[in-house]
């Protein structure tokens, strides 16, 4: 009989055993998975932190430069195909923001690059006359 007790503590303990191993290997997996060790590592070396969230901020920095000058050249090149279109209050009113861009200090440059095509001014199919004045 005490063969037996220590027959089912030794498989307790190994069945214990086991099962400790297997949530310390899925422990050291999620471990692994997030990197800690190289999150550690970096956070001991603080120049290299700082050199490397150095270059990230430069790279975002240019790609933002990069992405705005896209957008805005699209934004350009669709505005000036809306106002080569003659389409009746859209050009007016168009030309009039071209026009405030020409005149806005500092952003004379950006008038002058994008070129926009100029369309001459129609008349108007409504006339307003003055009222006549009254003869004495």
């Amino acid at each position: 009989m005490n063969q037996k007790h220590d027959t089912e503590t030794d498989t307790a303990d190994l069945s214990s055993q086991v099962h400790k191993k297997t949530q310390l290997a899925k422990v050291a997996m999620y471990l692994e998975r997030m990197r800690l060790g190289d999150y550690i590592m970096m956070m001991n070396r603080p120049r290299r932190l700082i050199w490397l969230n150095f270059w990230i901020g430069v790279s975002r920095g240019i790609g933002l430069t990069v992405g705005a000058t896209i957008v805005l050249a699209i934004i350009f090149k669709v505005v000036g195909w809306l106002i080569s279109m003659n389409i009746p209050y859209l050009t007016e009113v168009l030309q009039d923001i071209v026009q405030v861009v020409k005149e806005t200090p500092g952003l004379e440059k950006v008038a002058t690059i994008s070129d926009l095509p100029q369309v001459p001014q129609k008349t108007s199919l409504i006339t307003i006359k003055e009222p006549a004045e009254p003869t004495p």
